[in-house]
């Protein structure tokens, strides 16, 4: 399961939480019926009682010569309990109620709140996660809606030639979506670590967003922040002592795939610079994939960060380099032209 121990701790306390919740139901529920059907304790007694012979026999059993008489003895004792059983069934019916009653009120019936089935992990126990991934990844419902669907060439012109590369605007955004197609396909054998740079507006945090919710459902942890918010909770942690700040860090260095957003646009200072390194080698070492996007150049990461994490960056991370008009600037003409 694709989970930090922090996630997945914080998971399994929660199917505790049911289990002992379930316990409480069920003895408040075995508490009325002894009260409205007396017969029920007197049976239940009996029950256990004729279940620990029973135990008692196979245990004896299990160290002997096989005997006929203690087989016999054994089916016997069993057939007590289901006839016991079977008119504790009756009683519960003759008194107009349902014997489900005495059945622990599971969330999930298929797993009974365990959340595994045979050593395997249940359906509840995989949409959980999932849905603690979404709650922890920090993406808002807007960008959640930001998938691979919703990603529109046609943004992009045909005409605009990038004199770098030579490419058109389409050609660019056509060979990144792609990539970030393949780098989703391929993540949980490859990992990976991804850049993508431009100027703003075309469409990079997109790109990022759409690897996110394409991996989350796949149950792939992954924790989104703009720099400005990475930096500030590593300041909150030095130095205001923030004890949440501290708690987030095993999720930072851990999760699956972190995503830093417009790398660049905060603060940069000593501090700030000394943490970003520490973060890019700490995940490089841990085999943890990071997803950047920026707005400035590779010439203007280099005079902004030091020479070691400008070199983890440039020999460690895959560039994808975007370019064309600011959609956004384009949707807003989009608006303006369609009809009310």
């Amino acid at each position: 399961m694709a989970l930090t121990n922090t996630q997945y701790d914080q998971l399994m306390r929660t199917y505790q939480q049911k289990q002992f919740r379930n316990q409480h139901i069920l003895e408040e529920r075995i508490k009325a019926l002894y009260e409205k059907v007396p017969v029920l304790e007197e049976l239940d007694e009996q029950i256990r009682s004729v279940s620990m012979q029973a135990a008692r026999s196979r245990i004896a059993g299990s160290g002997a010569a096989f005997s006929p008489s203690g087989s016999a003895m054994e089916a016997d004792l069993h057939g007590q309990i289901e006839e016991l059983r079977r008119q504790k069934d009756m009683a519960i019916r003759a008194a107009g109620f349902d014997p489900d009653a005495l059945l622990p009120p599971y969330d999930c019936p298929d797993c009974r709140d365990t959340g595994y089935i045979g050593g395997k992990r249940c359906h509840c126990l995989i949409q959980a996660s999932i849905d603690l991934i979404y709650a922890q990844s920090h993406l808002t419902d807007r960008i959640r809606e930001e998938n691979f669907d919703h990603f529109r060439l046609d943004y992009y012109s045909k005409d605009k030639i990038n004199p770098d590369s030579g490419k058109s605007s389409y050609e660019t955004a056509k060979e990144a979506l792609a990539f970030c197609r393949s780098y989703v396909d391929n993540f949980a054998r490859d990992g990976g670590n991804l850049i993508l740079i431009g100027p703003p507006g075309v469409g990079k945090t997109f790109l990022t967003n759409c690897i996110a919710n394409a991996l989350m459902p796949r149950s792939h942890s992954v924790i989104y922040f703009t720099a400005f918010q990475l930096l500030k909770t590593f300041e909150d942690a030095a130095f205001k002592r923030d004890e949440a700040a501290s708690r987030e860090f095993d999720n930072i260095f851990n999760c699956d795939l972190l995503i830093i957003d417009d790398l660049g646009a905060e603060m940069n200072n000593s501090f700030t610079d000394s943490k970003f390194f520490e973060l890019i080698n700490e995940r490089l070492l841990r085999k943890k994939s990071t997803v950047i996007s920026s707005n400035l150049d590779m010439g203007q990461l280099r005079d902004i960060y030091s020479d070691r994490t400008y070199s983890r960056l440039a020999s460690n991370y895959s560039f994808l380099r975007l370019y064309g008009q600011d959609i956004r600037v384009l949707k807003q003409i989009e608006q303006a032209q369609t009809p009310q």
